[in-house]
Parts: C-alpha cells; sequence; structure tokens
C-alpha cells in the first residue's frame, strides 16, 4: 500500500483505544497515533485503512495522474470520534509540499473522502 508519509520500517504498539496492536508506517504516525490515544474525543482508530477501488473509480480524475488511481492506496488514519462521526487525517512532512506529487496524492484522498461525506484533514509535521 501507498502511504502519504515517508516509509521506514513497521512500528508497533499497543493501542488501549483499540484494543489490540497498531502498525505504523513512521515515527511521525507513531507520535500522532499516541497524541490520539490521549485525546478524550477519539473512541477508536484504524492506521492505514485501504481505500476500495469501487469509490476510486468515482472519483474525478481532473488534474491527478491516473498511475495513482491505479494503485493501491491507504489513508494514514481513519478516526472514529466519541460523538458518532467519523474523520480522516493524512500525516505529510512540511517539505513534501513542495511536490507535486505529495500535493497530488492529497487530492486524491480529499476527493476520496469527499465522495464519502467523511470529515478530511491535513496534519502537517515537521521533520
Amino acid at each position: 500500500m501507498e502511504r502519504l508519509g515517508e516509509r521506514t520500517r513497521d512500528i508497533r504498539f499497543y493501542s488501549n483505544k483499540n484494543g489490540d496492536i497498531v502498525c505504523l508506517h513512521s515515527k511521525w504516525a507513531r507520535n500522532y497515533a499516541k497524541w490520539l490515544e490521549e485525546q478524550p474525543w477519539v473512541q477508536s482508530y484504524e492506521a492505514g485503512y485501504p481505500l476500495n477501488a469501487d469509490i476510486m473509480g468515482r472519483i474525478s480524475r481532473a488534474g491527478i495522474r491516473t498511475d495513482y488511481l491505479q494503485t493501491g492506496w491507504a489513508t494514514d488514519f481513519v478516526i472514529r470520534c466519541a460523538d458518532g462521526h467519523k474523520g480522516v487525517r493524512e500525516l505529510i512532512l512540511r517539505q513534501q509540499l513542495k511536490k507535486k506529487a505529495y500535493v497530488e496524492r492529497l487530492e486524491l484522498s480529499r476527493r476520496y473522502w469527499a465522495v464519502t461525506d467523511t470529515e478530511w484533514m491535513v496534519v502537517i509535521v515537521d521533520g
């Protein structure tokens, strides 16, 4: 699966919110997950949530390279909030925002989650 953040070796820890081991792809994702663990508004979350190919087929392709639409993608975090709504957080390093490829990937994620009427946000991290 492709992810928006830079890939390192997998990092695992036990999540009290999820009652299970969480597997993450970067130290930034680990730090964000640890932060989510402390937030009372977070009921649970999934890291590396795979995107559905059928939904990918329904999003606009304008301005996004078709190669991205054919790759298996995963969202950094899908969060189930205590109030019942669902939110998405994509992590990106500040310096990656200067690269068109990363901006296109964020736009792809934004369009995907807009189709599902899910709250979507970018979390910019300093590397």
